[in-house]
């Protein structure tokens, strides 16, 4: 059952600049994404931005007891993204059950993501 969607857009420009600022990417990225988008267009990074905020909305929590490294988006063999939860965001996930399904879709001047948070095993 789905139990909240969530979507978010994100200007490239933001994220480049952010991610410039070694505190930002430590709050707002993994290590595993950040050596994930070492040798990616910085629009990649801005994608995973989007996905980690739509993702929050989609759970209709919003970044209140977390960080957004605590979201990670990772791929699966084929390159389909897929939403890790980690520390609190984790613990609000499991108290619903949840799963989360994400797009990610970026140009060089923004990138978009579309979540869906529904019950596991339905």
């Amino acid at each position: 059952m789905i139990i909240g969607i969530g979507t978010d857009i994100c200007e490239t420009a933001r994220i480049t600049k952010g991610t410039r600022n070694p505190r930002f990417r430590a709050k707002v990225y993994t290590d595993r994404e950040l050596a994930y988008c070492a040798d990616k267009p910085l629009e990649t990074a801005a994608g995973l931005f989007a996905a980690k905020e739509a993702a929050v909305k989609a759970m209709g929590v919003g970044f209140r007891d977390f960080w957004p490294c605590d979201v990670e988006i990772t791929r699966d063999d084929l390159g389909k993204p897929i939403v890790l939860p980690h520390g609190a965001f984790k613990d609000v996930c499991d108290l619903k059950q949840a799963v989360i399904h994400i797009s990610i879709s970026h140009t060089r001047e923004s990138a978009i993501a579309f979540a869906v948070a529904e019950t596991e095993g339905l």
